[in-house]
């Protein structure tokens, strides 16, 4: 009917002209009415073809959206992407990753809950995020852990505190100051105070304890003291007044991309998987001084 003849449609769906024929004598035959009658030697739809013709264009346009949904899909270009993460991590490799993933795929939906570390396991393992980003160890039977980047603890000071001209901030040079970290109960703050133990030193006394690496940066702008906190809030590039310095005994901290195990990863949690290993890796561009007319 669209194209007018059973050449014009064999024209058009690629196929032989017996091809078309011998399906519409099918069709024809299921329906057990005709849906063309030949008249002065062409083919004219039947009155019963006319009245089917809407719904049929209604099946097609139905089928071409599903097409496209699956194009959309295959491409990561649509969908919903449900990542959790620690406070820090969301700040510090999160930002960058997450923009050149919706600049690619613009359609997905993304949702980042930031929660401590165990939440972060409890809930890849229970199926209610697609991915998770924390620190290691991950000793969860439900999840598999993969590698994404080891970074370190790091001292971070005001420019200009004395501390700031140390290549290396050692942990006895903190006696006597007000030091804001992780509170003991966490990841990190277990860390630090085992490896102290480990060199034979004290841990620094936490005077102040933060609920991430990001606070305790906020905190040390604004004077409250010294902080302890992981290196990679460096990476976000928002904290030109502070001065980053590795921290004695060296702490590193291992940060793992997590997946429920036994569960296929969505397209887009593979392509943000692969944004995010860039972009722990890749170097950042400095951004340009603009410039005044």
């Amino acid at each position: 009917m669209q194209a007018g003849s059973v050449t014009g449609a064999a024209q058009l769906l690629n196929v032989s002209q017996p091809a078309v024929s011998n399906v519409l004598k099918h069709m024809e035959q299921q329906l057990r009415f005709k849906l063309f009658e030949r008249i002065g030697g062409r083919l004219h739809p039947t009155p019963e073809a006319t009245d089917l013709l809407p719904d049929v264009n209604e099946i097609f346009g139905r089928i071409g959206t599903l097409t496209r949904v699956v194009q959309e899909m295959r491409d990561g270009r649509a969908g919903r992407l449900v990542v959790a993460t620690s406070p820090t991590l969301v700040n510090a490799f999160l930002p960058r990753a997450i923009a050149l993933f919706r600049k690619r795929s613009p359609g997905v939906r993304i949702a980042i809950q930031s929660l401590p570390t165990p939440l972060v396991i409890e809930r890849v393992a229970r199926r209610e995020v697609d991915m998770g980003i924390a620190y290691a160890p991950v000793s969860d039977g439900g999840v598999t852990a993969e590698d994404l980047v080891v970074t370190e603890l790091a001292c971070v000071v005001p420019k200009g505190h004395a501390l700031s001209r140390r290549r290396v901030v050692k942990a006895e040079d903190l006696v006597g100051e007000t030091v804001i970290s992780l509170g003991s109960n966490t990841r990190i703050g277990l860390q630090i105070e085992e490896e102290c133990r480990k060199a034979g030193v004290s841990a620094p006394d936490v005077g102040i304890e933060a609920s991430s690496s990001l606070a305790a940066c906020l905190m040390v702008s604004e004077g409250a003291g010294i902080g302890l906190v992981d290196r990679a809030m460096q990476l976000s590039g928002k904290f030109d007044d502070l001065a980053f310095r590795p921290f004695a005994p060296r702490i590193t901290l291992a940060v793992n991309l997590i997946f429920t195990r036994d569960r296929p990863r969505s397209r887009a949690a593979v392509m943000l998987s692969g944004l995010l290993r860039n972009s722990v890796t890749a170097p950042r561009a400095k951004p340009q001084p603009s410039s005044s007319v």
